[in-house]
């Protein structure tokens, strides 16, 4: 727009400046075609000598207005000789040819001398326009007049428009890169700025980004299409979630399925290892009991019975042990029941309550009056709830708390045990649920409880997890599946 405007001041400017010199131009040949007229009609110099017509000719050119700005004048004769011209400007010389050329055009001519007004190309350069016209007496050729005129003013006006022209040009611009900078930064920068800083923080992972439809079309069309392009990388993002998520998900079932057939093969090994201890163990064992409790019988008081009744004890263990491996390979079918889990739970604190097993510590019931129920064998669910309540008994000290809780959560049925007792360390944690795994004195635990309290919650569908942290207690929550209403399948 400026250079349009630098343009079109420029046009302006040179019609403006050609229409003056025209104007000009004009204005002197009108007078010296005048001057011209009355020299052929004056009768004085009708017929006269030539020194007359030059004569009569510098009488009418002193008689010119001093507006005309005249700087120079001559005579030409008949015979085209030079005329002496008094009072001719001083220095003036003739253009002899444009005098020979009105002798044969008959007409007046102008030959202007004009540099040009811009700066470097018309500098210090006189301008002015020599005029030139014939005196005809009668049709015929009596002599010529011809004059300069300086063209100054109308350079000193052309100058002056120019400068006018260029600070109005420069004032213009001036406002127009201001306005400029004012829309462009309002519509253009600050929306392509804020549309830099919001793919910036979507690079950065921040996918809940939009920006305002506004602006110029092709600014809002870019806006559009960054919106449109952040709801498509929301969406992608959204979908690669879920399938890391099924992926996480397929990676457990597997992991779980893996478990599950190494417990399997763990639990085959130590059948194929309990059916041959019973076969090779049990009935040796079986005689020497006997043997034992005769001796016992045929014993008196004394050292000697003291010696048969440890033996005994001792024969004790190891046929409880050999059971104990036979219920964790293979635990004894039994028809399963809908009940209460709450009810076994209450049964078996009652058991070991009478049994003073909670003595000198604090029992926190929380457990809710009921839940749903839910379908398994009934007292392998009560042996798992006393060997749960043993092991916070003893993980807890003197005065120590056991809180008993319950719910349902996410269709599942949950009770828990927790103890304020040591708690255990992320390795023992990794290790008890394994077989003969234990943290027990030796005497005190064989380390097949738990292994046994997850082969029949699993085998039930639900799974045991537990929580726990060194000097901070342990907690262990049974999760089992709710009893399906009758006619539905599971």
């Amino acid at each position: 727009m400026g250079a349009a405007l630098l343009f079109a001041g420029f046009l302006l400017i040179k019609l403006t400046e050609g229409e003056l010199l025209a104007q000009r131009i004009s204005k002197v040949t009108g007078i010296m075609e005048i001057l011209a007229g009355v020299l052929s009609l004056d009768a004085s110099v009708d017929g006269g000598s030539a020194p007359e017509l030059s004569a009569r000719a510098a009488s009418l050119l002193r008689a010119v207005p001093a507006a005309s700005g005249m700087d120079g004048w001559g005579v030409l004769g008949r015979d085209l000789q030079i005329l002496p011209a008094p009072g001719a400007s001083p220095g003036f010389r003739l253009e002899e040819s444009s005098l020979a050329a009105a002798r044969f055009s008959a007409e007046s001519a102008a030959r202007i001398h004009y540099p040009s007004t811009w700066p470097l190309f018309g500098e210090g350069r006189e301008s002015y326009v020599v005029v030139t016209v014939p005196v005809l007496r009668q049709g015929s050729f009596a002599g010529a007049l011809q004059a300069r005129f300086p063209l100054a003013e109308v350079r000193q006006r052309v100058t002056s428009a120019q400068k006018l022209m260029l600070f109005y040009a420069l004032l213009y611009g001036a406002v127009l890169v201001l306005f400029g900078v004012y829309f462009l930064s309002r519509t253009v920068v600050r929306p392509i700025r804020r549309l830099q800083s919001m793919s910036q923080r979507i690079a950065a992972g921040d996918l809940e980004q939009s920006v305002p439809v506004e602006g110029p079309r092709e600014i809002a069309d870019l806006a559009g299409a960054f919106n449109s392009m952040a709801v498509a990388l929301r969406q992608s993002h959204r979908e690669r979630e879920s399938h890391i998520q099924a992926l996480q998900l397929a990676n457990a079932e597997v992991s779980q399925a893996q478990h599950e057939l190494i417990r399997s093969e763990k639990m085959a090994s130590v059948g194929h290892l309990a059916a041959g201890m019973a076969h090779e163990i049990g009935n040796p064992l079986g005689a020497v009991v006997g043997y034992l409790e005769f001796l016992k019988g045929e014993s008196p008081p004394g050292r000697q019975k003291g010696i048969v009744e440890r033996a005994l004890t001792e024969t004790g263990r190891i046929d409880r042990l050999v059971r104990e491996l036979l219920d964790y390979a293979a635990p004894a079918g039994s028809e399963a029941q809908t009940f209460d889990p709450v009810a076994a739970m209450t049964e078996a604190r009652d058991i070991l309550r009478h049994q003073g097993v909670f003595d000198g510590l604090e029992l926190d019931d929380q457990l809710p009056p009921a839940l749903p129920a839910t379908v398994m064998v009934r007292h392998r669910l009560v042996q798992v709830f006393i060997n749960l309540l043993l092991n916070a008994r003893d993980a807890s000290s003197a005065g120590g708390t056991i809180r008993l809780s319950g719910g349902e959560k996410g269709g599942r049925l949950w009770l828990s045990v927790a103890d304020a007792g040591a708690g255990m360390s992320p390795e023992v944690l990794a290790h008890i649920f394994d077989p003969f795994y234990t943290t027990k004195a030796p005497g005190k635990g064989r380390g097949l409880g738990l292994a046994i309290c997850q082969r029949v919650v699993g085998e039930a569908g639900g799974r045991i997890d537990v929580r726990s942290a060194p000097g901070k207690g342990s907690g262990l929550t049974v999760w089992l599946k709710k009893s399906e209403p009758a006619g539905h399948d599971a």
